[in-house]
């Protein structure tokens, strides 16, 4: 009973009802108190505090091998950048080597290649240089060996000399190897005097002081000549001699070759005058 006021009355038949009420209440609110201890009587994995203890933990560790850092995300389908530096990267090395070499080889096989080509080039340009001289010398001696007047050219023998000789008006040079063997060239302008006439005296003086021993005919300087050998005694030696007679340009040309010798043995050195002899004009 209240001490604040009257006792409040119930109605009949309401007891049994709220004692009922009442039991159930009493009857739920045990079962929860009992579930609410088993969990927290339980410990290990299947509990709700194991569980979030169990994921701290982890986080902890996760934070130490990290460096106190967070988690670094990667994209998918790629490596780490550990695994790039350690696993991939001796992998990497021996193809960077071998490319490496490879480069090397292709430099080795240039440097060679440059090498030979400049090898090359310097024989070749040693060879021209030497060719390039020869020829200089060549033409040296030609011009040495050559005569040329602007009347007539001719190639003579190396070693033999020229001699111009004014005391005779017809004639041009003599070229000497000596005193007793030489050769000398002539000309005389016809004018009308008939070229075999001459030719018919020339050989007339020759069989005064010789003898005439084959007559024949030739060609120098693209025109057929009249040639003559013979024994010729002008004082108390006998000289071998070989005279050649053409008519150019209305005048009368002789090429008259005396030895001392054989013609026979200077067969070379009148047929280096005879083949190379021009007229010019």
């Amino acid at each position: 009973m209240s001490e604040d006021g009257p006792p409040r009355l119930r109605k009949p038949g309401n007891n049994t009802k709220k004692k009922d009420s009442t039991s159930k209440l009493g009857k739920a609110s045990a079962d929860i108190k009992e579930k609410i201890g088993s969990l927290k009587l339980k410990n290990g994995e299947n509990s709700f505090s194991g569980k979030v203890n169990s994921l701290q933990s982890k986080i902890n560790n996760d934070d130490k091998q990290g460096n106190g850092g967070p988690t670094r995300l990667r994209v998918p389908h790629t490596e780490s950048t550990d695994k790039l530096n350690s696993n991939n990267l001796k992998k990497i090395i021996p193809k960077i080597l071998g490319k490496k070499s490879i480069l090397g080889i292709i430099g080795i096989i240039i440097l060679i290649i440059l090498v030979v080509t400049t090898a090359m080039w310097v024989m070749g340009d040693h060879k021209t240089v030497t060719n390039q001289s020869n020829n200089a010398t060549n033409q040296m001696n030609n011009l040495k060996n050559h005569f040329d007047n602007g009347n007539i050219s001719f190639d003579y023998p190396e070693g033999w000399n020229i001699t111009n000789v004014t005391d005779q008006a017809s004639l041009i040079v003599t070229v000497t190897d000596d005193e007793n063997n030489s050769f000398s060239v002539f000309r005389e302008d016809l004018l009308t005097q008939n070229f075999t006439y001459r030719v018919a005296s020339w050989r007339s003086n020759i069989l005064a002081k010789g003898m005439i021993y084959y007559e024949g005919d030739l060609t120098i300087d693209n025109t057929t000549a009249y040639e003559l050998e013979a024994n010729y005694k002008p004082n108390d030696k006998v000289f071998t001699t070989r005279g050649i007679a053409f008519q150019k340009n209305n005048s009368a040309y002789f090429v008259i070759f005396v030895f001392d010798k054989p013609l026979l043995d200077y067969k070379n050195e009148m047929d280096t005058v005879i083949n190379s002899f021009h007229v010019n004009g």
